[in-house]
């Protein structure tokens, strides 16, 4: 399977929030995280790129504006933000920092993260691109 596509999938389990994955099973999402970090108990930082379809900014923005607000109210979340690139407007980077590993797992399987999932995913142009960070200052 293509790296690309790989990263996608794993994208789409961690936005899903499918529960229905075995209980010894980890997200991708959350073992990806997890084999980047060295404390898995400290906060950490991820971006996911989204490029939108041509015409699609505006239904794309909107679809996200529930997410947003749901996810800042999440306890382990500490920051959670979109952003739309002022050269290139089909291009959003979407930051965000969790707690901890734990606070990620909660986020993922949220009903909120399907939702916005649903909603984002015939308007995307493209494989979204997902970076992992640790906090090196704060």
């Amino acid at each position: 399977m293509p790296q690309r596509r790989m990263w996608f999938i794993l994208l789409l389990v961690m936005l899903s929030g499918w529960s229905q994955l075995r209980a010894e099973e980890e997200n991708p999402i959350v073992t990806l995280v997890k084999s980047k970090l060295n404390d898995k108990s400290k906060p950490f930082g991820m971006t996911v790129q989204f490029k939108v379809k041509e015409g699609k900014e505006k239904a794309f923005e909107d679809a996200f504006t529930a997410g947003v607000a749901a996810t800042r109210k999440e306890p382990g979340c500490l920051e959670y933000f979109l952003n739309r690139d002022v050269d290139e407007p089909s291009t959003f980077l979407v930051f965000e920092r969790f707690k901890n590993i734990v606070a990620l797992e909660s986020h993922a399987k949220t009903a909120h993260v399907a939702e916005v999932l649903k909603k984002i995913t015939p308007l995307l142009d493209g494989d979204p691109a997902v970076k992992v960070y640790s906090i090196a200052a704060e």
